[in-house]
């Protein structure tokens, strides 16, 4: 008990410190809105007739394609949140308070602790921040204030679990360049997902595709809270998602980092 309560002790600090690093460039939390925001604002002023075409709507009220995109967006903003995750674990390395750290007597998870805490704190914070925006330009959400937390909770789970896709290529490559390229490749599963169009509409092989991305699954969670109400099976699968991308890809991560640190 006493070596948890340390390890989280530690993992708050740390946390707390990197919320300070990424806080204080004003630049990180508008570059990971801005593209979300532009395609927000943009695609659902350009093809909000689209919730017409038959097929679309799961039931007899099409509602608003602003309703509809919302989610994705959200997805799309905790992409662009965590593509820097592993940028920041080699910054310490090459300047040497990893070293540092890995001397002081803390656990060495607890850095990685530290940095999933930023992690989570700015997926969610962007999550809601596209929330508001989204709410601002006329969208509802159907299940009010706790489906508002709900997807917000959503979105920082989600950016854990993804975050993975920078930290083990840093962990590997030691090169920011690759590391920021390798996340980006990671794009097109966003997009072959149901942040557009419902999966009804895809090619019959996206569709195959879509069936196994569990983006949307995390997507089609946050657009059942915000249009249609709390769905136990739905959320579940969002979960689930989440659940086993974070098993993956952080015990890669966790590999990785012993491989560097030993």
């Amino acid at each position: 008990m006493r070596r948890l309560s340390s390890f989280l002790r530690e993992t708050r600090l740390l946390g707390w410190r990197a919320l300070k690093r990424y806080y204080r460039v004003p630049a990180n939390p508008v570059s990971t809105l801005l593209f979300p925001l532009m395609q927000l604002f943009v695609f659902s002023q350009l093809f909000r007739q689209i919730v017409l075409v038959p097929g679309f709507s799961r039931g007899a009220n099409p509602g608003s394609y602003l309703d509809y995109l919302a989610p994705g967006q959200v997805v799309f903003t905790v992409f662009f949140a965590t593509a820097w995750a592993g940028g920041n674990l080699l910054a310490d390395w090459r300047n040497g308070y990893l070293d540092k750290l890995r001397a002081s007597p803390i656990d060495r998870y607890a850095i990685l602790g530290g940095e999933l805490v930023l992690i989570f704190t700015v997926s969610a914070a962007m999550a809601a921040a596209i929330l508001l925006l989204a709410l601002l330009l006329g969208a509802q959400i159907a299940t009010g204030l706790a489906g508002f937390a709900s997807i917000v909770l959503l979105g920082g789970g989600f950016g854990i679990a993804w975050a993975g896709t920078s930290m083990v290529p840093a962990l590997l490559t030691r090169n920011e360049q690759a590391t920021s390229t390798l996340a980006m490749l990671f794009m097109p599963i966003a997009f072959m997902s149901t942040a557009f169009v419902p999966a009804g509409l895809m090619p019959d092989w996206l569709r195959v595709v879509n069936d196994w991305n569990p983006i949307s699954h995390v997507i089609e969670a946050m657009r059942s809270l915000m249009t249609v109400g709390f769905e136990p099976g739905v959320l579940l699968r969002a979960l689930l998602a989440i659940g086993l991308l974070a098993a993956v890809l952080q015990g890669l991560t966790l590999w990785a980092f012993r491989r560097l640190t030993s």
